[in-house]
């Protein structure tokens, strides 16, 4: 069995309530629903990050130009890696 820990999360009623119905309606627990929601949501933005790396990793190699372009390398982090 995997291993796993607790942690606690804060929530405002109304979503707390949601998560009540959705739970009672699925008939599935609480945690079940958080850990769900919580892997597609990182599961969906790893995605993007890894696109975001990939386009400025290409702007480095390939030193585009063009006021998105620079607009958008300037705006990123590029520590860590070499022109």
């Amino acid at each position: 069995m995997a291993q796993t820990c607790t942690t606690s999360i804060r929530m405002d009623e109304q979503l707390a309530h949601r998560l009540e119905d959705a739970s009672a309606k699925l008939h599935r627990r609480k945690n079940g629903i958080i850990v769900r929601a919580i892997e597609e949501y990182l599961d969906s933005h790893t995605d993007d990050l890894l696109k975001d790396e990939a386009r400025a990793q290409s702007l480095l190699a390939s030193r585009a130009e063009g006021s998105e372009d620079e607009a958008w390398e300037l705006s990123h982090d590029r520590s860590g890696w070499q022109a």
